[in-house]
């Protein structure tokens, strides 16, 4: 599985409250191999859009992560993987570091089977990653913001903003990017480039484990090599 783009459930939550299942599966197809995410992934997205209060519209929300769904693939990690994950939950937990379950059988995952990206929304995880796996995820992981960067390239910043907006509490960083709280909107490259500060200070507290770039445009450099 060297192109599969791995996802947890956090970028795939908030890519479905902004309306934006379609274009988060373009940006993370390589090769016409979809995104996937775990198994259990399924039922915890459901049931967090279920209770969540800081969705303006879950309906919608819920509509688009079936669509998300229908396109994704589900993994569960075996036997060796499930040990490999444990092993590293408890070596961030001896350095006081935080990486929970999901997010510990997703780098075992993106280490065995040979995945191209862990995509993620938890930056402590990505913190704890870069210190315990410095070697085995260098230049694996993404982030939210360089997947947000990604798609207003693709549709620009007016578009995305629309979406973003309609439900400012879904992200915070995401609604100070593109100035939620102001009536005009920014333009595209005031918008990337504050998108690319939070992506920096994401690789200066985790340096060499993010994907290179602002966005995932590495991707598509790859699939064509």
């Amino acid at each position: 599985m060297p192109d599969c783009v791995l996802v947890d459930n956090d970028v795939v939550l908030k890519a479905c409250c902004f309306n934006l299942a379609d274009e988060a599966v373009t940006a993370t197809t390589v090769r016409g191999i979809p995104p996937a995410m775990l198994g259990v992934g399924k039922y915890v997205v459901r049931g967090r859009l279920c209770r969540a209060r800081n969705i303006v519209d879950r309906e919608r929300a819920n509509a688009e992560f079936e669509r998300f769904s229908q396109a994704a693939s589900f993994l569960e990690p075996d036997e060796a993987e499930l040990i490999l994950a444990a092993d590293l939950e408890a070596e961030a937990s001896r350095l006081n570091l935080e990486l929970d379950g999901g997010e510990s059988q997703l780098l075992a995952i993106l280490v065995v089977r040979g995945c191209r990206l862990l995509l993620t929304g938890d930056k402590r995880a990505i913190t704890a990653i870069s210190v315990i796996a410095t070697e085995m995820a260098k230049a694996r992981i993404a982030c939210f913001e360089q997947l947000i960067s990604h798609i207003t390239r693709m549709l620009g910043s007016a578009a995305v903003r629309l979406k973003v907006c309609s439900e400012p509490d879904a992200d915070r960083a995401s609604s100070l990017c593109f100035s939620c709280s102001r009536e005009l909107g920014p333009g595209d490259a005031e918008v990337l480039a504050a998108l690319a500060s939070y992506i920096g200070d994401v690789d200066r507290n985790a340096p060499g484990i993010l994907i290179s770039g602002t966005d995932l445009g590495a991707l598509a450099a790859d699939a064509d090599i």
